[in-house]
């Protein structure tokens, strides 16, 4: 199969899919066989940018910071490159009439890449030390901004705002020239400006052993014994360096070795650099369940045991953090207990009671178990299981016309971890660093109905209808803390971030949607949805809830801090509602023994303009940073948003024989 498209909603946003499928099985007598499977899916898009709303205002909402025109072509600066074949071998036994054994090992590697521009390239100058670095290359950078120019600290400048301003409406995208003529014209053609990618190379080998029996008509059990053991290359390498003849692999900003072992050492394309460590997983896990089946009503009781090991190998020494970052690191263990049960209890044939409920601990995700995994060996500090309780219960009617669900549901999420990376003005009061954040221990509680209800009214009519209702929110003041190599001891602690009653982003909380379809006895059908979205919030930003934004350098609130407007300056901000409308519909023919068939479909049919998500920057990290920066007619630091596509199609002709 193959997917492709010079360009989606969004500017320059490519894609490039194809995919390939094999599969081959052999019986051995009547009780076993073996089949082979091959999946292999390499994948090629472009990424688009989040925006503050005034670049929205100045362009539109296909706006795309991440391209720039280069011999007449749009060339896409981040674009994520997936390329992981799959191998899978599978062994099936029926032991018994009532009992069989799966057996399958699986092998998956490759590479995950994403790539981006850097401008901090430097040569070393006749003392040997790095010299150099250039501007920020994406065209959306603050200082090239119209709102930059009118702030205080920069004059206010409107001449440069106004210069600024028609040269981001009249152009606005990444100067691939520009940067090629830097690089050129360097001394020794070094580069100031690259491009590269961060690129995750993975090898993972898992096996599984399931057994099922059929213990006798009301009673089956399931049991498993699964391993995977994952080592995931990470590093930096050059895809292009623009012109130019190599890159100095040290840190611009603070002159320190990537590499220690290898000093001012100059990269080239196709060659790694910055960071280069190893992250190894090994995971130990077994399962079993019964599940229980009678006339009146059905339930079934699972349990799971996990141990999983995680270890860091730092494949360079990095200049500030030495020891720490090379060879291998402590090896880290967890271990997760999960129990799971539900009913379903039939009042009759059409009426049913469903419930469920569950408690589990799982080992923290990989990538959040390390503080700073590029940077060193330290382990996000107190670091433990994660938690999750939850229970459901659901009303089902089912009747030949009608068929129902009402489901309520309640969540937790317990000691959780989220690592972030950003610039930060007013940390400690008036310092500004390019910080790693650490936010551990966080408490997420989700809350809920859901109701889906569908109609045959007549032997061509479907009416259809669902409501969701949630409140997802922060249950706890989770402790955050700053890893930096601005820092005199690397660290800076916070303390609680008072998230607590904040509501989780990830989407709509509130969604509604009524529909229809018709087919005709002809062969040919139409349907359409109208949807409602609402509770839709923007992700704030931790480190403006603790004691950082409101404390100056003597530890002291700021002289000039008001609680009432930091109240004000703290809201989460909260979208507009909107409504979508969806439309689809097909028709099939025969033509002798072939099969044709026509589907298409419009999205946002009204060409609806909404956000669909967004975050709080957390570049203003102070109170009086994000006060001045509030108070200006177009904030320097606002929010990014996404926003949802406008009307789009999509048209499939298929053909069968």
């Amino acid at each position: 199969g193959r997917r492709w498209g010079n360009e989606g909603f969004q500017d320059a946003t490519l894609y490039d899919s194809n995919s390939f499928f094999a599969s081959i099985e052999k019986k051995f007598g009547e009780k076993h066989s073996l089949n082979f499977t091959s999946i292999y899916t390499p994948n090629r898009r472009g990424k688009s940018s989040p925006n503050t709303q005034e670049v929205y205002d100045l362009k539109d909402i296909k706006y795309n910071e991440y391209w720039g025109y280069q011999d007449g072509k749009k060339r896409n600066s981040r674009i994520k490159e997936v390329d992981e074949p799959i191998l899978m071998l599978n062994h099936f036994w029926d032991i018994s009439d009532k009992t069989s054994l799966n057996t399958n090992v699986a092998y998956q590697f490759g590479k995950i890449g994403n790539s981006r521009l850097d401008n901090n390239g430097q040569r070393l100058n006749d003392d040997g030390i790095p010299v150099g670095g250039g501007t920020n290359p994406s065209p959306a950078y603050y200082q090239k901004m119209p709102s930059y120019w009118l702030t205080p600290a920069a004059g206010p400048n409107y001449e440069q705002a106004y210069l600024n301003e028609q040269q981001f409406v009249n152009d606005g995208q990444i100067d691939w020239n520009s940067m090629y003529l830097t690089n050129l014209t360097n001394i020794d053609n070094y580069s100031t400006y690259i491009l590269f990618e961060d690129r995750n190379d993975d090898k993972q080998f898992t096996a599984n052993s399931i057994l099922t029996s059929y213990i006798n008509d009301n009673i089956t059990t399931n049991g498993s014994i699964n391993y995977s053991k994952l080592k995931s290359g990470n590093f930096a390498e050059i895809n292009d360096l623009l012109g130019g003849n190599g890159f100095l692999n040290v840190d611009s900003f603070e002159g320190l070795q990537f590499d220690e072992l290898n000093p001012n050492r100059i990269v080239g394309e196709g060659e790694k650099f910055r960071y280069n460590f190893n992250l190894y997983s090994d995971i130990v896990s077994g399962f079993l369940q019964g599940q229980f089946k009678y006339n009146k009503f059905d339930f079934y009781v699972s349990t799971t045991v996990t141990n999983t090991q995680y270890q860091r190998e730092g494949l360079y020494q990095n200049g500030f953090y030495h020891d720490n970052y090379f060879g291998k690191g402590e090896k880290l263990s967890f271990t997760g207990i999960g129990a799971k049960t539900g009913v379903t209890y039939k009042l009759s044939g059409k009426h049913l009671i469903n419930f469920n409920a569950g408690y589990l601990t799982n080992a923290p995700s990989l990538r959040n178990t390390f503080s700073n995994s590029r940077e060193n060996h330290n382990i996000v500090s107190g670091i433990t299981e994660e938690k999750m309780s939850t229970v459901d219960a659901s009303y089902i009617f089912r009747s030949p016309i009608v068929k129902a669900r009402f489901t309520g549901y309640y969540s937790k999420i317990e000691d959780a971890n989220e690592i972030s990376f950003y610039y930060a003005d007013g940390v400690g009061g008036d310092n500004t660093a390019f910080v790693r954040e650490i936010l551990q221990g966080i408490d997420k509680k989700q809350i809920g109905a859901e109701i889906g209800i569908e109609a045959q009214v007549t032997p061509t009519i479907l009416l259809k209808g669902v409501a969701s209702l949630g409140q997802f929110t922060y249950d706890n003041n989770p402790n955050l803390y700053l890893t930096s190599s601005d820092f005199e001891d690397g660290r800076f602690e916070f303390g609680a971030s008072t998230l607590k009653d904040y509501r989780v982003a990830g989407g709509p909380q509130q969604a509604f949607s009524i529909g229809f379809e018709y087919r005709d006895p002809d062969y040919w059908w139409v349907g359409a949805t109208v949807n409602y979205l609402d509770d839709i919030y923007v992700d704030v930003a931790p480190i403006t809830r603790t004691n950082n934004f409101y404390q100056d350098t003597d530890g002291l609130p700021f002289s000039d801090y008001d609680p009432v407007v930091a109240r004000q300056l703290l809201a989460q901000e909260k979208f507009e509602a909107y409504t979508v409308v969806n439309a689809v519909g097909g028709k099939s023919w025969k033509i002798g023994e072939y099969y044709i068939s026509l589907f298409g479909s419009i999205n946002n049919l009204f060409n609806k303009e909404y956000k669909t998500g967004g975050f709080e920057q957390s570049r203003n990290a102070s109170y009086r940073n994000l006060k001045n920066d509030k108070e200006l007619d177009t904030p320097v630091f606002g929010n990014k948003y996404w926003y949802g596509r406008g009307t789009t199609y999509f048209i499939n002709v298929n053909l069968r024989f």
